[in-house]
């Protein structure tokens, strides 16, 4: 007995200094101060913690900034995301697909500050260029209402003409209204319900570098013509295809569903879902912050 009571003591002595040593590292490391922790770089990539997925490796690029938003200070309260630590602004998108026959004047009763209207979109399959069928009906009743709008394409481009072709007829639908926030191109590979490619898609064959090249011409004809360019893209879209570094000058449109963003570089504008629900909007739609103000250029 007496051997098992000094195993045990011993062992017990053992777990608490364990556990006395793991609580000083833990408060030694203060709390958390960034979204994605860089832990480790080597070459063109990094090992980070990031808040929402834990540790991960991304692609480094040097010089890049960074993200400076604070854990803890994107607050829900209805449905409603603020940041707290910064500028924070309400917008919806809305589409002939999502929104419906909108009132807008209750819209902008609502709380919300701005709208993201989609133009149109090329074919995944036949690569035609689409004019939403609600553009007109969305923008003027937006404008109507008293809320500044951007607005966005969805792009099935596959060279740098045809970037540039979506660009130019996005710029010939707007040339009548007032558009203040970004003018989006949303490029995104067209998969299957088991998230792989679809073959049948004009967009499998293209490369990370070639997409990003058709972002790059898009928004250059966009800033061109006086207006904000910007990209619309997913954590995995962002890290695994795009070439960040060729987009540096660009306002970056981040997609994540979940409470806080977490991505290790910098972005301007944050849609944290796509199933809310908006007062005067009688379907489900995407809510996007803005971490800035955007005005007329």
């Amino acid at each position: 007995m007496k051997i098992n009571r000094a195993i045990f003591l011993s062992a017990t002595f053992i777990l608490v200094a364990a556990i006395v040593l793991l609580s000083v590292a833990i408060l030694s490391q203060g709390p958390r101060t960034s979204m994605v922790e860089l832990l480790t770089q080597d070459g063109s990539s990094a090992q980070v913690d990031d808040l929402n997925d834990g540790r991960m490796t991304i692609p480094y690029y040097e010089g890049l900034p960074t993200s400076q938003y604070e854990p803890g200070q994107f607050l829900e309260k209805d449905g409603t995301v603020k940041y707290l630590a910064g500028n924070s602004f309400i917008g919806i998108s809305v589409s002939g697909k999502r929104g419906g026959d909108i009132d807008w004047e209750q819209v902008a009763a609502s709380g919300v500050d701005f709208a993201m209207i989609r133009v149109g979109w090329r074919e995944q399959i036949k690569g035609r260029i689409k004019l939403d069928p609600k553009f007109q009906q969305n923008i003027e009743g937006a404008t109507a209402a008293g809320l500044p709008v951007g607005v966005y394409f969805f792009s099935q481009a596959v060279s740098d003409a045809e970037a540039q072709a979506e660009a130019q007829f996005v710029l010939e639908q707007i040339r009548d209204y007032s558009v203040t926030y970004p003018i989006a191109i949303y490029w995104k590979y067209a998969v299957n319900d088991d998230g792989s490619q679809d073959p049948n898609s004009r967009s499998v064959r293209c490369n990370g570098e070639q997409v990003t090249g058709f972002i790059e011409t898009f928004c250059k004809k966009i800033d061109a013509a006086g207006f904000t360019p910007c990209y619309l893209a997913s954590k995995s879209m962002a890290y695994e295809s795009l070439n960040l570094s060729r987009l540096s000058n660009i306002e970056f449109w981040y997609a994540e569903y979940k409470p806080q963003p977490s991505f290790y570089y910098d972005f301007q504008m944050w849609q944290y879902t796509e199933e809310a629900e908006v007062p005067g909007v009688p379907e489900k739609v995407p809510v996007t912050i803005a971490l800035k103000e955007y005005k007329a250029k």
